[in-house]
């Protein structure tokens, strides 16, 4: 009995200064904890897929003449052109947000078929779609832009 106790003292007086001197790790010791103000190694997280503003099918795909076009309308502010434009939502779901891009808050979405009115004179482009406020100042993207091409969510029956 007297030979394990020494060998237990032993092993755990060998252990002990192995690990006060650094000579080594323990089998299943921890690292220590990062010093104050050290930062920790942190794996990468996968970002999330964002999903389109307008969702389903339906969305009205143009080429590149469609798509210059709906350009044209952000660069040249025609005062004669109708500032309020009458559509009708031609994807299955179609985010309103608080404001023009995808870094506001998704209000509500609206479904196929449902009439709205768009501010054509207050159009924005960000973050790759052309963004204009409804009458009740919450805003959409009517048109995502492409490569070359593009596709309108609304399908406008007097712009």
């Amino acid at each position: 009995m007297q030979v394990g106790i020494k060998l237990g003292v032993g092993a755990a007086a060998a252990v002990l200064a192995g690990g006060a001197l650094g000579l080594g790790a323990v089998a299943g010791a921890s690292e220590p904890p990062p010093n104050p103000g050290q930062e920790e190694s942190v794996p990468a997280q996968p970002q999330p897929v964002q999903e389109e503003e307008g969702q389903g099918p339906g969305a009205i795909v143009v080429g590149a003449e469609g798509a210059a076009k709906a350009l044209e309308r952000l660069e040249n502010r025609d005062p004669r052109r109708a500032q309020w434009c009458h559509g009708t939502v031609a994807v299955q779901k179609l985010n309103v947000r608080s404001g023009p891009g995808t870094n506001y808050p998704v209000k509500y979405t609206i479904g196929h078929g449902k009439h709205v009115n768009t501010d054509w004179s207050r159009i924005i482009r960000r973050h790759g779609y052309l963004w204009v406020p409804l009458s009740n100042n919450y805003w959409l993207a009517d048109y995502k832009l492409g490569n070359g091409n593009g596709k309108w969510y609304i399908k406008y029956t007097n712009c």
